[in-house]
Parts: C-alpha cells; structure tokens; sequence
C-alpha cells in the first residue's frame, strides 16, 4: 500500500440537531478529532436533512474547519456505521487528508437550461484531464429544477449523455448522485466546494493512488411479460403497445384508475427495460428501471423519473419488492467485501435511493443494514440517501432507480 494512504487518511462525523450550526458542528468536530491533529484536512463531502438551511450548515462547518473545499448536499436522510436516519435533521460528512486531496474539482452550472450541455462540458474538461479508465470519479447534480411550479426533475440520463458524448469511448470510473431535500420532491442543493449552487453539477477527481470498487443493489421483479413503447415524449410515456399507458397498468396490476392517483409518486411501479439476451432467466444485473414518479390523468401518461426510453422500446412493469432488496443488499456486499479480501479499505460510500428508505417503503428492517454492519466495520463509512443513483451500468455511466450503489475505496495498485 502506499504508505501515505489509509483508513487513518479519512474521518467521519455525524450528528444530527435542530439547529444546523449545531448539527453541522458536532459532526466537523468529531471527524477533525478522529483525523488527528497530524492530518491536516483537505477536503470534506458533506450530506445534510432537508429541513436544514444550507448556509447555515456551511457557516457551521467552516467555524470547525476552516476555508477547504466542501463538496456534496442535501439528502432525505444520512447513513453511517452508527445507524441510518431520516429525520431532515442530521448532518454526516467524510472528512480527507492531504493524502486524499482531489486531483481537479469541475463545477458546470445551467442545468434548468439544458442538462446536455452542462454533461458535454464536464466531458471536454475531464477529458482534458487524459484520465485512466480505472481512474474515480464522484458525480454530484442537485436533482430538483425548482425554477417553475410545480417542481421538476433535472434529467441526469441527458446529462450523462451529453458527458459520454465529450468523453468519447475513453471513460474514467464514474459514480455517484442526484442530491435531495425531501421525500416529496420539493427541492435539492450542492455544496460545490465554495458554497451553495442549484442547477449545478460537480465532477471530483479522486487522486490516482485510489483505486475503487463498486456494486449495485437491487430490488424490482417483472409484473409483466415484454410490452413495447409505441408513444413517448421525453419522460412522458404515453402509449404502451398503442393503449394509454396509464390503461395497461390498470389492466397489467389489476389496480383501480382511482387507486393509482391516490397515491403519487407510486413507490411499487417502475418501468424496466431488459438489456441483453430478453430470453435468459431473470437477472437483477440485465435490468435498468424508472420510477413512475406521477401520472398525468388528461392525457393517461405515467411520469418517469428519466427520458432514456424510445418508441420501440421493449419494456416490463416492474414491482418494487422490499424484502429482495435487503437480500440483494445483503448478496451483493458480500460478494464485493469477498474479492476485496486481503486488501486494506480506505473508506466506503453509499448513496442510496430515497424510496429505499424505511420512512418510504414501511419496513421495520433497516435496508442498509448489511452495508453499515459490514463495511463500517472495516472502514470508515458514509452515505446518504438520494433523488438518483449514477454508476457504471452496460458499458457506460448511467443514472439508476431504486438501487443502492456502493463503493468501496483502496490504495491503488
């Protein structure tokens, strides 16, 4: 291992208080204490509840540990070897020593603009970077286009497309989240390294000497045979084999009209999309899903949280299953944990999707349980709960519903 890396290069601290300076404070303090004064800090990435004033969370940070880049937002709810929590009021933050400093900090605003662009110019500037294909890189984006009412999602497949676009066929490992407020969508922010942004979004590159590994839970099951897409406009889907969408959900799920407007977002109906070999058995890995996040009665058009699917488009009604997405947190962590046996773990992030949360979907049982236990045992550990997932899927960075994406950092080789 590089004698300059480990686990002791990273701190976290978390806390959570009614107050932000408070919440923001106790938890700075605790990772600068767990860091030790021969560390001086680099950086910090930094998650806080939605019922939180960001600038206050800044001002509270800042007190503790001076002028360093502060990366990161809001999120429902923050994870830690400690527990999971979902109040709106907590405060978790990973906190880095030099060791660990990015190697470049890219920020791109215009998002309410156009999200293709804001992607191909975070592309141009990481490919000038000439990085290896090994090399990490976090994606953060605020999730909420609140410049109009209601609210509306930034729609990070066309971000991503618009950075592969740039990119080009050489593409560095990129991970990470849309940031969130709250469970009823209503708003999101960045900490962008200076301050608070909205319709922003932030590239870190880590240092060449970490090497990451990562894993994608689960948690959807077919409700369907295959359908085809025959009408869709952007996220607005439209016709499913030449019915109203909203029609053939109604007659797929046996669920009343009534009963699907009740109940918005719809946390047990995703759309999924097979990728690969349509015949082979079912494969949680083969699957990329949306979330149908509202429906649109005038026109019997369901509402996705993204607008990566065509006409032409080959899809299932997907049900979201609580209990297999704790087995699938369980499977996967295990497995990841297994290949990295033998090495030493620097630290671990979990971004989480919101609606896997137990405030959400009504479980007793913690989901991430198996992360916090096993992985915070080894290293340090955050996460947080967030609007949507971004890790390597198929070939290509892609965002992700419904998933819980783990990375797991090491000295590189």
């Amino acid at each position: 291992m590089n004698s300059d890396l480990s686990a002791n290069s990273v701190a976290v601290g978390q806390a959570r208080h009614a107050d932000a300076v408070t919440a923001a404070r106790t938890a700075a303090r605790q990772a600068r204490e767990r860091l030790g004064q021969e560390q001086p800090p680099a950086w910090l990435l930094a998650f806080a509840g939605g019922l939180h004033e960001p600038t206050e969370v800044l001002e509270g940070l800042r007190t503790e540990l001076g002028d360093i880049p502060i990366l990161g937002g809001s999120g429902t709810g923050i994870i830690s070897a400690q527990g999971a929590h979902s109040s709106g009021y907590e405060c978790g933050l990973m906190l880095f020593a030099e060791a660990l400093a990015p190697a470049a900090i890219i920020r791109v605003d215009g998002l309410d603009q156009d999200e293709t662009t804001v992607g191909c110019q975070l592309g141009q500037q990481l490919q000038a970077l000439a990085l290896e294909p090994e090399r990490v890189v976090l994606l953060f984006y605020d999730s909420i286009n609140n410049c109009q009412q209601p609210p509306k999602l930034h729609v990070c497949s066309r971000l991503l497309d618009g950075l592969h676009e740039a990119l080009g066929p050489q593409t560095p490992l990129i991970l990470g989240a849309g940031t969130l407020n709250d469970l009823e969508m209503s708003d999101s922010y960045l900490f962008d390294g200076e301050g608070v942004a909205r319709h922003t979004a932030v590239a870190i590159v880590l240092p060449a000497s970490i090497a990451g590994h990562y894993t994608i839970m689960h948690g959807c099951r077919p409700a369907s045979d295959f359908l085809e897409i025959t009408r869709i406009d952007g996220a607005r889907l439209l016709e499913i084999n030449g019915q109203p969408a909203l029609r053939v959900v109604e007659e797929r799920l046996r669920v009343s009209r009534a009963e699907l407007l009740a109940r918005q977002p719809l946390p047990s109906i995703t759309i999924g999309k097979k990728h690969g070999d349509p015949y082979i058995p079912f494969n949680d890995a083969q699957y990329v899903n949306r979330l149908v996040m509202a429906i649109d009665p005038a026109d019997d058009a369901l509402i996705l949280t993204e607008a990566d699917f065509h006409a032409g488009s080959h899809i299932q009604i997907m049900s979201y299953e609580p209990t297999r997405m704790i087995t699938s947190a369980q499977v996967q962590t295990d497995a990841l944990l297994a290949a990295l046996e033998g090495q030493s773990l620097l630290f671990g992030l979990y971004f989480d999707c919101a609606g896997r949360s137990m405030p959400f979907v009504g479980l007793d049982e913690d989901e991430s349980i198996a992360v916090r236990e096993q992985v915070g045992a080894l290293c340090p550990l955050l996460g947080f709960y967030s609007g949507v997932e971004i890790a390597p899927f198929m070939g290509r960075a892609r965002p992700l519903d419904w998933t819980g994406v783990l990375l797991i950092c090491t000295a590189a080789n």
